[in-house]
């Protein structure tokens, strides 16, 4: 059982974490741009599958990006990605999952019908590269259904159901069929078992190092604080005592008292 199956966010993590080794791989942000369109994080996963595109030359991330764009709510924009030159380029499977995307953004958009017209390709009854194209038959089912057809919908799921041995779609499981495979049992070697171990102690790093960096900007502001206060105190003390005279006008006051009290001993002399 592969890790992106049991623990999404480990597995997240995991390439997040390589991502800070290896930010100039192709492999690597592809790799990631996947796992983030897989858990549903769309404009992360566009920025990373793009940042590998341009790296790699090659443009077969263009079905994923574009139902990135279905996922944000922005059917219009997906078709404006199946439009991009670059698809002309795509191998003919590659083709058919984009496709699928395009019925997609015109159901979204409430063209069920051109929707349909859009899977009603030669691949849809032939195989391709000796394959029968099952996740074509389950998306072209979906729509089916919300045409309001339910008879021919199960037909092509069904069909989808029987040539799916590999399980690629969930088109059995949606029909109450046992699954057909064996999950298969992935022993750690030595050396996964070390990798993930120094990948768990970069992970608690990481978030002690958060943890620190929020502590330090609380006491930050708590000492900017504090320091505010206290240049404020001062004036409010100022503000709040009585004036005091000055020295120079004390002595002022007490010389005019001296010479009134000679002035009125003069006075009863004479």
């Amino acid at each position: 059982m592969l890790i992106q199956d049991t623990d999404p966010e480990l597995s997240l993590d995991h390439f997040r974490w390589a991502t800070r080794f290896g930010a100039r791989a192709a492999t690597v942000r592809e790799m990631y741009g996947v796992r983030l369109y897989g858990a549903g994080e769309y404009r992360a996963a566009i920025r990373e599958l793009r940042a590998a595109m341009r790296m790699n030359g090659r443009n077969d991330m263009l079905p994923i990006i574009a139902d990135c764009e279905r996922g944000l709510g922005r059917p219009e924009r997906a078709l404006d990605v199946a439009a991009l030159p670059e698809a002309e380029s795509l191998s003919e499977s590659e083709t058919i999952e984009l496709m699928i995307v395009v019925a997609g953004a015109y159901a979204d958009m409430g063209d069920i019908d051109l929707a349909l017209a859009s899977l009603d390709i030669p691949a849809l009854r032939q195989k391709v590269n000796g394959q029968w194209q099952v996740r074509l038959w389950v998306a072209y089912s979906d729509l089916l259904e919300k045409a309001g057809r339910s008879d021919e919908a199960f037909k092509w799921l069904t069909l989808a159901a029987d040539a799916d041995t590999n399980e690629i779609t969930d088109a059995g499981e949606r029909l109450g069929r046992p699954s057909k495979v064996q999950a298969p049992v992935v022993l750690e070697t030595d050396e996964q078992i070390g990798v993930m171990d120094v990948l768990d102690d970069f992970l608690a790093e990481e978030r002690e190092r958060e943890r620190e960096a929020a502590d330090d900007a609380a006491r930050s502001e708590d000492t900017a604080e504090a320091g505010a206060d206290d240049d404020a105190e001062p004036a409010e003390d100022s503000e709040m005592s009585d004036p005091q005279p000055s020295p120079e006008g004390a002595g002022t006051e007490d010389a005019a008292d001296i010479e009134t009290d000679d002035e009125d001993t003069d006075a009863r002399q004479d």
